[in-house]
């Protein structure tokens, strides 16, 4: 089972239009499509969602504008209230795209910040890189659950697998099974432009012909960030979290 989201692009359309108008969309890559099953399948099911912690923003001047999608406009769509200045979606006109991104490498930011200061407050750690080669070059001597257990028990390692779990605000849950240590030795001012780079562009991404493309295709977080930018301002921008 995965679940992953997508982000679907429509033609200008009301709110109450929108589900339909994404099940057509999506249609081609219904993986029960068909007598068996679609070669061409992406997913079972999908709902309208937005990430708790990046729902789209509107651009103030448009707060409010019925136009926008919310539980309010979209009401057979089961959507969960969402803060000011906050939508599931809408025309990319109304749409605050510059300030998504700015949040986006803030928070990224905000974790780089948290974690180098609990790497100051703990011994140096070591990949799990590195404990692997080490199983790698004597197998029997060294065999790989040790190896994982040795780096895993490291104090700046479970320092940040413990706040994973208690759903501290920077460390989410995907450091459960990413190497933290790894993830933070990568350049500083590539993963920051690869972290604006994830602000709109999601794990796929259907155009308004009904192109489907995802992060399996090299150059596509950056792609993405180009379509969607460029749309015009009343074509419709929603977000779909799909099950496969």
């Amino acid at each position: 089972m995965t679940k992953f989201f997508a982000t679907v692009c429509l033609p200008a359309i009301s709110p109450e239009q929108v589900p339909d108008a994404i099940a057509r969309a999506l249609a081609p890559y219904d993986i029960n499509a068909g007598e068996r099953w679609n070669p061409a399948g992406e997913w079972d099911r999908w709902t309208i969602q937005v990430h708790r912690a990046s729902p789209y923003l509107v651009r103030p001047a448009h707060d409010g504008d019925p136009r926008l999608l919310t539980p309010a406009t979209v009401p057979g769509a089961d959507l969960d209230p969402l803060g000011p200045l906050e939508c599931y979606g809408g025309p990319r006109g109304l749409l605050d795209f510059d300030t998504m991104r700015q949040r986006t490498v803030q928070g990224y930011d905000d974790l780089r910040a948290a974690w180098d200061e609990l790497a100051a407050a703990h011994p140096p750690a070591r990949p799990l890189a590195e404990f692997v080669a080490r199983h790698e070059a004597d197998p029997d001597g060294y065999p790989l659950d040790r190896a994982t257990e040795e780096h895993l028990l490291q104090p700046l390692v479970q320092e940040v697998a413990q706040r994973a779990v208690a759903g501290d605000p920077h460390f989410g849950t995907s450091f459960l099974t990413t190497d933290p240590v790894a993830w933070f030795a990568r350049d500083h001012a590539l993963a920051r432009e690869r972290a604006l780079r994830t602000a709109l562009g999601k794990y796929a991404l259907v155009t308004l012909d009904g192109r489907w493309r995802d992060t399996s295709s090299e150059g596509y977080l950056k792609w993405a960030d180009e379509q969607l930018e460029h749309l015009a301002p009343d074509t419709v921008v929603v977000d779909v979290l799909c099950h496969c």
